[in-house]
């Protein structure tokens, strides 16, 4: 049995597991919302919050050092840069990306200054995957810019449809229904007459093929000489 232990293997080994997450996380905080299986993403919930934890403390170390040094702390300014410039490198062994990180640090960290903790959600999906039959979730942030638009799916989004086919002016027809509108309009017109087909000519009847007694052959068998 596995006691004491906190975390779930997911058929794979330790390098390929922490290569899946690190993959995982990139993608989630830079599309903001993923979609997965649920054990994978209670998996990356708990590495994507740890990282979002590490770059608060790095925003705060860094505005800290900006405001000791404009009121001349020269000092304590470098001692608070150096500590964001150290949350900046622990996050990056892992956030491989420049630009994910840079949006960690400038864009997502800022947002949940004032929460403390559960900076994501997993949304249960009514869809399974094809091969395995998985159950699929949504992993995404919270109050983040995606995660305010709303998910149109199914019977949502059929009727979202037939709103905005409703609110659209009338097109006008093409092809074959414009016609048939057209003629719908106006007065039924007159049937056409069928013009009457000419009669076909008789055939001319074929010989019976028998010969005719003038034809025959009129070949006689020479007679035989006789003598004693």
């Amino acid at each position: 049995m596995r006691h004491r232990v906190d975390h779930r293997k997911l058929g794979r080994t330790a390098a390929h597991r922490k290569a899946l997450m690190r993959s995982m996380v990139t993608s989630l905080f830079q599309a903001e919302r993923i979609q997965t299986t649920g054990p994978k993403a209670k998996e990356a919930r708990r590495v994507a919050e740890q990282l979002i934890t590490r770059a608060k403390k790095g925003y705060r170390a860094h505005q800290e050092g900006v405001s000791l040094k404009g009121s001349g702390k020269e000092n304590e300014a470098k001692r608070m840069e150096a500590v964001a410039l150290a949350h900046w490198r622990q996050a990056g062994r892992f956030v491989r990306r420049t630009d994910v990180l840079r949006k960690l640090f400038d864009e997502l960290a800022p947002l949940y200054l004032e929460r403390n903790g559960g900076y994501t959600r997993i949304i249960r999906l009514d869809a399974h995957r094809v091969g395995d039959n998985a159950r699929m979730v949504l992993l995404e942030l919270v109050d983040s810019e995606i995660s305010k638009k709303p998910m149109i799916k199914g019977a949502a989004k059929a009727a979202a449809l037939e709103a905005a086919a409703a609110a659209a002016p009338a097109k006008p027809a093409k092809g074959r229904g414009k016609k048939k509108e057209a003629a719908s309009d106006d007065a039924p017109a007159p049937k056409k007459e069928k013009k009457a087909k000419p009669a076909r000519q008789a055939r001319p009847e074929k010989s019976s093929g028998k010969k005719s007694d003038a034809k025959k052959s009129t070949r006689t068998m020479p007679k035989k000489s006789g003598g004693a």
